[in-house]
């Protein structure tokens, strides 16, 4: 597949420098860089992962010193994003060409998504608060229901047992951007404490263009404010049993731009909470009950106010067996997602229950996966979907490796029933999927590269001739994911670069804000105490618009990113970094601003143990 010339910018490549039963796979914890969970709700070396899984350690966020979550995924996750602008403006992830509510995001196994729009505040989940993310590309609905069309990112907040026992930063940067932050974390008898807290203020610049439409551009700033903490505490009865509380919430404030007469603030709060119950009931079979709630909580002043609410009671039986080379899974889950808005929703609530079995193991050369899921709806009724996956080992550095499965989207809220504009006869939108790839790995060398090919249908778009939303829409989504890690000289390099071609089969036309090429490129160096390097993330072209009008078209682009640390103390650190060096100028949302060229410094505090 041929690369086409990026308009106005060099399309550079991609990444940036960065079993048997174990433990409990659903209460996420951090097991290492080389062990993940989310791709069989199992633990399993991420050399034996089936799927394409990316791993980002809080040791990766630090270094590549960006402020926002958006930003992390796209530099380090090699995934595409859009933005209405600067930090805490509204945010959307893209993977593998899907739409941004495909892709479903856990904060420790608990959803935090809206049920009325469908998506997730990526904008307002804090960097400081995370430990781990594992991004899992393809459909996982056969594991977690509802959403997982493009993929799963799960987020593990960080605990008492693998973070430093006390940590601290302080940064300051361009447009009085200010961020602080600290953390206790330790293990006293039996019990494993954790508690961080942060805060965020930004000045920001004007988040939109004077050329918005319907006069919605105040040529002011659009600041933003966040206040951030999470808590965990376990107690281990003995090795193989324990219980635990978690706990995690954000309150983000984003000024932003509805008209030139009014001040419009977007308050939006995040919090999820649970409770778990974790036993080894005999040598082979091990449960897991947990039960909590995620929250996403709204509010909108200025010209157009309003209030909306989703509250997700959640509840997962897991059972874990092991047995016949690998593990098996059986269990079951509740989700009540309940709306409260000031708009007059026809009904505001539903329930879900689903029941869940799977089996992940090695013969030799030979891995498999498979796993099932039904989901029962209160609104439309059952979804059956399913997952098959195959690895072979050709040799001790290379493999093989397929995978196939369906996937499903529920229709949100405000699909269904927002007034005058709901449509209570829709239905699910459905994918079907498949990838093939490699993955090949000598020394520090890795390399990786997968084909895939997803085929939605069902989509739900607004139809001129109704008035409604439909399901009338299909998209076909065939590319290559290619990455490569590795180190030359003293220099550690990442790069990824996707190759894809996003769809309508209706127009053929190029799917919104979805680009055929896009990747990124960074190496760091050490020397001493010193810590430096760079990255380039690039993409081509896209639009904002289901046509290709070309109005609507936004330039493709290439952004320069520079870093530099100095450890200058045991347990002291330094930390600049200056974004889009050469100030380009570009969009990822037509008529919005993004950064142009700004610096952030940080001095950070971690001693040893």
């Amino acid at each position: 597949m041929a690369l086409k010339r990026v308009h106005g910018a060099t399309l550079v490549f991609a990444g940036l420098a960065v079993s048997a039963m174990v433990r409990a796979a659903d209460i996420p914890e951090y097991l290492g860089p080389e062990t993940v969970v989310t791709g069989a709700r199992v633990p399993q070396r991420l050399s034996n992962a089936l799927q394409a899984t990316t791993v980002i350690t809080s040791q990766d966020i630090e270094q590549s010193g960006q402020q926002s979550l958006p930003q992390v995924l796209q530099r380090l996750g090699g995934v595409e994003i859009a933005t209405n602008g600067g930090a805490g403006q509204t945010s959307a992830v893209f993977i593998r060409g899907a739409n941004n509510a495909h892709t479903l995001v856990l904060i420790d196994g608990m959803r935090v998504n809206s049920a009325t729009s469908g998506t997730t505040a990526y904008e307002n989940i804090p960097l400081d608060q995370i430990d781990r993310i594992e991004i899992v590309s393809g459909p996982l609905s056969s594991l977690y229901g509802s959403d997982a069309i493009g993929g799963v990112i799960q987020i593990f907040t960080k605990n008492g047992r693998t973070t430093p026992t006390y940590s601290a930063s302080v940064g300051y940067g361009t447009w009085k951007t200010t961020q602080v932050s600290g953390s206790f974390n330790q293990n006293v008898n039996n019990f494993d404490i954790a508690a961080t807290a942060g805060y965020s203020y930004s000045d920001q610049f004007d988040a939109t263009r004077s050329t918005i439409p319907f006069n919605q551009h105040n040529p002011d700033r659009d600041p933003y404010e966040n206040v951030n903490a999470s808590a965990k505490v376990a107690y281990r009865f003995n090795p193989d049993n324990e219980a635990g509380i978690t706990g995690f919430y954000s309150n983000g404030r984003t000024h932003f731009d509805s008209g030139l007469l009014t001040s419009d603030l977007n308050n939006q709060k995040l919090y999820t909470y649970a409770a778990y119950s974790k036993n080894q009931i005999t040598p082979v079979w091990q449960s897991l009950l947990r039960v909590g709630q995620g929250t996403d909580d709204i509010v909108i002043t200025g010209q157009f106010p309003g209030k909306f609410e989703t509250a997700q009671n959640q509840a997962t039986w897991q059972n874990t067996f092991k047995l016949w080379g690998g593990s098996l899974i059986a269990g079951a889950e509740y989700l009540r997602q309940k709306v409260t808005s000031d708009v007059e929703y026809a009904q505001t609530s539903r329930t879900i229950g689903s029941a869940f079995a799977g089996y992940a193991g090695d013969f030799g050369d030979n891995g498999i996966q498979a796993n099932i899921r039904y989901d029962d709806n209160s609104q439309f009724g059952g979804h059956t979907t399913g997952s098959l996956a195959y690895g072979y080992r050709v040799n001790e550095n290379l493999r093989l490796r397929a995978s196939a499965g369906t996937a499903f989207h529920a229709p949100t809220f405000n699909d269904l029933y927002f007034p005058f504009a709901g449509n209570p006869n829709l239905k699910a939108e459905e994918s079907k999927s498949w990838d093939a790839g490699l993955d090949w790995q000598r020394g520090s060398q890795r390399l990786s590269a997968t084909y895939f090919q997803n085929r939605i249908s069902d989509l739900i778009v607004f139809d001129l001739n109704t008035f409604l939303p439909e399901n009338l829409a299909e998209a076909r989504i065939r590319g290559g994911e290619f990455s490569w890690q590795g180190s030359v000289l003293d220099a550690q390099l990442r790069a990824k670069l996707t190759v894809q071609n996003p769809e309508n089969e209706a127009n053929g036309a190029q799917l919104p804000r979805r680009a055929k090429q896009y990747g990124t490129l960074g190496a760091t160096n050490t020397w001493r105490q010193w810590k430096f390097g760079g990255d380039v993330v690039a993409s081509a072209a896209i639009f904002d618009s289901t046509d290709e009008n070309p109005a609507t078209r936004m330039g493709g682009y290439a952004l320069l990113n520079l870093f530099a640390s100095y450890a200058f103390a045991p347990g002291w650190s330094a930390e600049l970094r200056w974004d889009n060096v050469t100030n380009k100028t570009y969009e990822l949302a037509k008529n919005f601003n993004m950064p142009g060229s700004n610096v952030f410094v940080w001095v950070r505090w971690a001693p040893s143990p």
